[in-house]
């Protein structure tokens, strides 16, 4: 049924809660299991340190230590996927590849399930309603909604 699955991780421990869920689709299946961490952009630290409005004040983030914190982020998140894709192997799933992106999570999370041409996107997600979800956003409801081809599989933390 499933070809390629496409698990999303953000090193939290709410993220890893889809493990299991990914673990029992993919072995049921044989699917090819894709690990995907999504990090911040040169762009997007850079915005992140700079008022609105303001020039970038002197002594303030530049673009090569933007590049540097990017690079450290890949790094750490390389390692971390690495060490979940081991802990797949030994529970018996043999096709595993790993992902980082640079980007807004939700938006990366849908372009690398369509251009890796992935089945089923299983993720975490807070299960937020109401005013929490229109404060803080939603990357679940994002990928949910953005996702024409591949179906997503939504965990809540129990």
């Amino acid at each position: 049924m499933y070809r390629k699955l496409l698990l999303t991780l953000d090193g939290s421990d709410l993220s890893a809660i889809a493990l299991p869920h990914a673990v029992q689709i993919a072995t049921s299946s044989g699917a090819e299991v894709v690990l995907l961490r999504v990090i911040d952009s040169v762009g997007h630290i850079i915005a992140q340190s700079t008022p609105a409005g303001f020039e970038m004040a002197a002594g303030g983030i530049t673009a090569e230590i933007a590049e540097q914190a990017v690079a450290a982020q890949r790094s750490a998140a390389q390692a971390e996927l690495d060490a979940v894709a081991e802990q797949l192997q030994a529970q018996g799933i043999e096709k595993i590849s790993t992902v980082v992106a640079e980007g807004i999570p939700g938006d990366e999370i849908v372009r690398t399930a369509e251009a890796l041409e992935c089945d089923i996107v299983v993720m975490a997600t807070h299960g937020r309603s109401g005013i929490g979800r229109a404060l803080l956003g939603s990357v679940a409801d994002h990928v949910a909604r953005h996702t024409p081809k591949s179906a997503v599989l939504l965990v809540r933390p129990q």
